[in-house]
């Protein structure tokens, strides 16, 4: 299904301007599109609509997740670090139990997760750096919690 540009216009804002909270930004798009003029255009969202613009904010996340995972970024004035992640990785669970897609993605964002989190533990070895000296041991065991409930 093609969706319409004012639509495609607003996945883009969510994962190109959404910002560290990009369910902020998803209701803001939400009340615009179905809000009757003058406050928004007053579209009547189809269920692929409305889940397109759903996956925008799942995928406005996982950027930032992976952006907080991602050696390369560690010294970047953008790079917030672990505790981010983990932040993040709740935030992203909430999202998708509030809105049920929670059994559509279970299981599929852990495994992402867990191969950024293998990635970026490599990428230190490599590079002379220990995790365990990097990040409290409590900040780990936060990580590796949370992202099991994913």
């Amino acid at each position: 299904m093609k969706l319409r540009k004012e639509i495609q216009d607003e996945i883009e804002f969510i994962l190109y301007e959404g910002g560290e909270i990009p369910e902020v930004c998803f209701w803001n798009s939400y009340f615009y599109l179905t809000e009757p003029p003058p406050e928004g255009i007053g579209l009547k969202l189809s269920d692929e609509e409305l889940k397109a613009l759903q996956k925008a904010v799942i995928d406005r996340y996982l950027l930032i997740i992976q952006r907080d995972l991602t050696y390369e970024y560690m010294d970047k004035p953008f790079y917030r670090g672990l505790s981010r992640a983990i932040t993040n990785i709740k935030r992203l669970r909430n999202f998708l139990e509030n809105t049920g897609l929670y059994p559509e993605y279970e299981g599929l964002l852990r495994r992402k997760i867990k191969r950024w989190f293998k990635k970026f533990k490599d990428d230190l070895k490599a590079n002379g750096k220990d995790i365990k000296k990097l990040f409290p041991k409590e900040e780990l065991k936060k990580f590796r919690e949370e992202v099991s409930k994913l």
